[in-house]
């Protein structure tokens, strides 16, 4: 999917962040990083996003995110995006996005960047 965003793979670690929870969003495909204390949220954090490409996936998420800082295992903190409404009580993982259901999210994320292009005037 990020690649599709802003044409390549970031560099990237892959980190966890106790008292955090991926999880499923009603009708959504895409996952809401809530507060849970029993929970260990597992994923990336990207270390080289540019001004740039940080404006694209702003635009491009969820407007119902907010950006805040979490703790991660390692003890250094990071910018996520946290869902502050309703989910339901499973966690989404990435096996929750295969198949057909990927196909047409990646299918999303172009349009949208084609979109985004448009409006920006950086296409």
């Amino acid at each position: 999917m990020v690649r599709t965003l802003i044409d390549r793979v970031p560099a990237s670690e892959q980190t966890s962040a106790p008292g955090w929870r991926a999880a499923r969003l009603p009708d959504l495909p895409y996952p809401g990083l809530v507060r849970d204390p029993e929970a260990e949220a597992t994923g990336r954090v990207y270390t080289d996003l540019s001004e740039t490409e940080w404006s694209v996936l702003d635009a491009f998420e969820d407007p119902t995110y907010s950006v805040e800082v979490v703790r991660l295992r390692s003890g250094r903190s990071s910018l996520a995006y946290v869902w502050p409404d309703e989910v339901l009580d499973d966690s989404w993982t990435t096996g929750s996005l295969v198949g057909a259901d990927m196909q047409a999210y990646l299918e999303r994320c172009s349009r949208w960047r084609a979109g985004w292009e448009t409006r920006s005037g950086s296409g």
